[in-house]
């Protein structure tokens, strides 16, 4: 859905994944880190939140990019169509059967980024994490509403500069996305 609404906006996959899927999907996080830290728990909200995201890096790409490598996918081109299969009957002398049979190729097995600025972006976030473990140890560890507001800013910032990078900014990053095509008329 998420994909289909950036399509339909002109917003590219990146942008929304970084933005609307990311919120989206922390948001049971956030409140379970608000009722951990109401209880008197903030280390495991922190641990929570870390080990999440941990969670979401690794299976969350390892485990649907190893099940995609580990299938054996083929690519088989659509079939001529008939008055080609007739004609090269005619021409070349070979039955029909053999004109409509096209041989299957492997497909690639591997899973292809095509995003350029995803080095910068994982700079960014190394940044942000060094900037969040050295604050929270100049803060002794304590979570105060000023050093929630700097978290949130740190956030906002990290966020506009991966969305600046992915609509090349800063420089050609990012491929230019896919147009939409024209639909065509039966």
């Amino acid at each position: 859905l998420v994909v289909i609404v950036g399509y339909t906006l002109n917003i590219r996959d990146s942008i929304m994944g970084l933005t609307i899927l990311a919120v989206g999907s922390s948001i049971e996080e956030i409140f379970s880190a608000i009722v951990m830290t109401r209880r008197g728990h903030p280390e495991m909200a922190i641990a929570g939140s870390i080990g999440s995201n941990v969670f979401d890096i690794l299976m969350g790409l390892g485990i649907p990019w190893l099940f995609r490598n580990l299938m054996r996918f083929t690519y088989q081109p659509p079939p001529p169509l008939l008055h080609d299969a007739v004609l090269n009957t005619l021409t070349s002398g070979s039955s029909i059967e053999s004109s409509l049979t096209i041989p299957a190729t492997n497909a690639p097995f591997y899973v292809e980024i095509h995003s350029r600025g995803l080095i910068y972006s994982t700079i960014v976030l190394f940044v942000a994490l060094i900037i969040f473990l050295v604050t929270f140890f100049i803060n002794r560890c304590r979570l105060t509403k000023l050093y929630g507001v700097f978290l949130i800013i740190i956030w906002l910032t990290v966020i506009t500069l991966m969305c600046l990078f992915e609509l090349n900014v800063f420089g050609s990053v990012h491929h230019e996305p896919c147009q939409k095509r024209p639909s065509s008329a039966l």
